[in-house]
């Protein structure tokens, strides 16, 4: 993205408000089209949204025809506050891409605003952004690409480097040296099995499980995440790597044999997919979260951009049937043709596509394969009807029954009490991850033995899955550490806790300070579901983002009281660590503790994992 800030502009028409909210580039298959392109997006009121976009576009018209760029696909959609618009522009310039866009929204600001005095020199403006696309196009890079497609030969670009092949066979050159096309052995450059993981939770757990299997089948398996970049056992980097920077680093690591890619709602917004296309992608649900960025404002909209990794998939599409977001955007979809889905007319001489609200793609693959807790799920009945292979949960055991049919081609993987993670079936979020998991690994050509026995030991704990419901046994209790940050994660947590007897439940919460006082109030509430007899309201320091010490435990301490907790049962402490130190100084037998972990998970880990003696020390 070019040094972009927000900003608004306004005149002597007060009533119109037109506020540039983010321009970048779009690097790979993305929201609005399949090429690489410009997107900015902007509020608008006080005016038709329409208005504006078709101020823009004639704006836009003439400094793309001034740059040659006259052919290239405009798109667009309205939203509840705003609007997006963009158009499609060489991999190799899109760094003008985005100047071209932002001149064209300042113009179309000053030519609704009235600013008359600030006109622009129009061909001064184009000869200088002639300028910066032959500072910047490199058409060596793009014959190279256009012979990677021909030769059906995996590629990855970015500002530095292009490479050809995955895995061991990739092989690396910096942007300014690279090789001459008739020297290339395309017969060299192989690729290797690859899966993208979205959704609101849950896609970590998925990763590292789905890794698990592979790993277990003798393919040293690499992941991505927002926690780290992995290849077999080895920790690369740590950080949060789910965009397209992570993926390119582990596709071109040498030890790569396989990939199981973490895409998060963020990465796919600003730069689109990572890769143009993998062998399986799996959506593991949709919830209300981190809504009000690029557009997205609904449930609605945030399925959509997850669903954009159906777009990837070549061999199938794993998607949950239990999750109603998911189904309704489907059954939505398959009535759609493209042609209803997006209006396409010629403005001023431009091509240009007007994306629907919702929903806001038409890309389904026709091999779907959905997975539910239950068999007698509407949609995995129908699935089964119309011969497509399924995944499911029958009396208690997970089932991949192939092309829907029963006997020979239903294949009874394992009981989920036989899998760690689900706390003997208690943990009903990872069952969910586990079937998720069964599809991705048996897309990959994974046999059934060893996708049980890697399932049986993958363990709730701080190694297998660091930060996601990780079981400690302490002094006689049970302690469980999550990282649950959303309504949607909090309530699984309630309900995994409430299925798990106990003689009393201990509950440790805090939250980030740029949660609203509505979403921290809503996942407090969320997890009382579990009954605590104790609960600590902890502060996180490290991360008020603007709010005054003590205004968060503040508000959850309030929320405790209305959901019926006396005030004397409520304790604070200034970080999660202090106390869970409180916790476990008064830990009695068989008690059941939850701790949010949003910071010091390491040193509460730590503290967990020593001995009793040490502990009762602290």
């Amino acid at each position: 993205m070019s040094n972009t800030v927000p900003i608004s502009v306004t005149s002597s028409m007060p009533n119109i408000k037109l506020t540039l909210d983010d321009s970048r580039r779009l690097t790979g298959k993305n929201l609005f089209m399949d090429e690489s392109g410009a997107i900015l997006d902007a509020f608008v009121s006080g005016i038709d949204k329409q208005t504006v976009i078709d101020t823009w576009l004639k704006h836009l018209a003439p400094l793309l025809k001034g740059v040659d760029w006259a052919e290239s696909r405009c798109v667009y959609r309205i939203f509840e506050d705003g609007i997006s618009v963009g158009f499609a522009a060489p991999i190799d310039a899109l760094y003008t891409a985005t100047d071209i866009n932002e001149a064209a929204w300042e113009m179309t600001s000053n030519s609704l605003l009235g600013n008359d005095d600030k006109t622009t020199d129009l061909s001064k403006l184009i000869n200088t952004l002639n300028d910066s696309i032959q500072d910047e196009n490199n058409p060596q890079l793009l014959e190279l690409i256009s012979a990677a497609e021909d030769n059906n030969i995996a590629y990855l670009v970015d500002d530095d480097d292009f490479s050809l092949g995955f895995g061991i066979t990739s092989k690396t050159w910096d942007i300014e040296t690279l090789p001459d096309l008739n020297s290339i052995d395309w017969s060299v450059y192989k690729i290797v099995p690859t899966a993208l993981v979205t959704g609101t939770n849950g896609k970590s757990t998925s990763v590292r499980l789905s890794a698990h299997i592979l790993q277990h089948a003798g393919i040293r398996c690499g992941v991505t995440s927002t926690d780290f970049i992995k290849v077999g056992d080895i920790i690369i980097d740590e950080g949060d790597y789910s965009g397209p920077g992570g993926a390119r680093m582990l596709l071109r690591h040498p030890q790569t044999e396989a990939a199981v890619l973490e895409v998060a709602r963020g990465g796919l917004l600003r730069r689109g997919l990572p890769i143009p296309e993998v062998d399986v992608a799996l959506v593991t649900n949709v919830a209300e979260d981190h809504l009000g960025q690029y557009g997205i404002n609904s449930v609605e909209a945030l399925t959509a951009a997850k669903m954009m990794v159906a777009k990837a998939a070549k061999k199938q599409l794993i998607l949950n049937a239990d999750d109603k977001n998911i189904v309704r955007f489907v059954e939505l979809t398959n009535k759609l043709n493209k042609q209803q889905h997006q209006q396409k007319n010629k403005i001023n001489g431009l091509s240009i596509t007007k994306i629907k609200q919702e929903p806001l793609a038409e890309y389904l693959p026709e091999k779907i394969v959905w997975f539910s807790l239950s068999e007698t799920n509407p949609v995995i009945v129908a699935a089964r009807a119309n011969s497509q292979t399924v995944c499911f949960l029958s009396d208690d055991h997970i089932i991949y029954a192939i092309d829907g049919a029963v006997g020979d081609s239903e294949n009874t993987i394992i009981d989920i009490k036989d899998i760690p993670m689900t706390l003997n079936g208690a943990a009903v979020h990872n069952v969910q991850n586990a079937l998720g998991a069964v599809a991705l690994s048996k897309a990959l050509g994974v046999k059934n033995l060893i996708i049980k026995e890697a399932l049986s030991q993958f363990k709730s704990d701080a190694e297998d899955n660091p930060g996601r419901g990780n079981m400690f046994e302490y002094q006689g209790a049970k302690i469980i550490l999550d990282f649950a940050h959303n309504v949607h994660s909090m309530d699984a947590m309630a309900k995994t806790l409430a299925n798990i007897p106990a003689k009393r439940k201990i509950l440790l919460l805090c939250h980030a300070g740029d949660r609203s006082d509505a979403e921290i109030q809503a996942m407090t509430k969320s997890s009382v579901a579990m009954k605590p007899d104790l609960v600590w309201a902890c502060e996180l320091p490290k991360y008020l983002r603007g709010r005054e010490i003590g205004a968060v435990p503040k508000i959850i301490t309030t929320s405790v009281i209305e959901s019926g907790l006396p005030a004397n049962c409520i304790f604070h402490q200034d970080s999660p660590l202090n106390g869970a130190k409180d916790i476990l100084k008064q830990l009695q037998t068989d008690d059941l503790v939850f701790m949010m972990a949003l910071s010091d998970r390491d040193e509460i880990v730590a503290l967990l994992s020593a001995d009793s003696k040490e502990n009762n020390n602290d």
